[in-house]
């Protein structure tokens, strides 16, 4: 199975890389270069982060896919030695499951961000690590998986449980992974492209959007430590909303 044998680790870093850069890519250059003036309006902090930031970015983040690619060589041993949950034929539990399944990884997804990030916050000697994140107090899609080394081996955590909690498809688990790239770049932005109180719709009340991510880096912390949703940010009492 090629999702899962010893020549697939390179093919895999490439096609992350290869994903990341094309859509964070894709996202800065309409923003940021081809309708820059004509979507200011919806920018979030007006001012626009210098070069030396946006290298910055890319470079961690680039660190980071490299180090995510190389942990396949761990998931494979462990899937060769038998002990995850993953399985090929997706008749063995229906498509539906397989999309249900997909659902899931991202509920599970934003609980785990969401209490490791707050850890990272609320440990100085973590913070350590976390603050390579924070240096974009204004960031750009490319901050999307800026990085430190430590703090990425921390995100990958949420891969182990999956493949060992419930039973995953190859194929759901590049779905999961392809929407938390496009969501986590989405979120890092720096521009408002859904707004809460332009819609009607009670299901934006619990979704996490660019504009309150953007907060959370302009203030250095402290709310909005969610991913995709604001249910634990609610819950907790960490949900910061800007009213400007």
């Amino acid at each position: 199975m090629f999702f899962f044998n010893e020549n697939s680790w390179m093919a895999g870093a490439i096609i992350l890389i290869f994903r990341y850069f094309l859509i964070a890519g894709t996202a800065y250059f309409i923003f940021y270069i081809w309708k820059k003036k004509k979507l200011s309006h919806l920018k979030i902090q007006q001012k626009f982060p210098e070069g030396k930031q946006l290298r910055n970015e890319i470079l961690f983040s680039f660190l980071t896919l490299l180090i995510y690619s190389g942990t396949s060589g761990i998931v494979l041993y462990w899937y060769k030695k038998g002990i995850t949950k993953i399985y090929h034929d997706v008749n063995d539990y229906g498509f539906f499951y397989l999309l249900g399944s997909v659902l899931f990884m991202i509920v599970l997804h934003d609980t785990y961000f969401y209490w490791t990030h707050k850890l990272l916050h609320s440990s100085k000697w973590l913070f350590k690590f976390h603050k390579i994140h924070h240096q974009s107090h204004n960031p750009t899609p490319w901050a999307a998986f800026a990085f430190h080394p430590a703090e990425a081996l921390i995100s990958l955590g949420i891969i182990p449980l999956i493949i060992f909690i419930i039973p995953t498809h190859p194929l759901a688990l590049v779905m999961f992974l392809s929407f938390m790239t496009i969501y986590n770049v989405l979120i890092h932005l720096g521009y408002e492209i859904i707004s809460k109180k332009k819609s009607n719709l009670s299901i934006w009340k619990w979704q996490n959007t660019s504009k309150n991510h953007d907060l959370h880096h302009e203030i250095g912390g402290g709310f909005n430590y969610g991913l995709y949703f604001s249910f634990w940010d609610r819950m907790m009492g960490s949900y910061k909303e800007n009213q400007n």
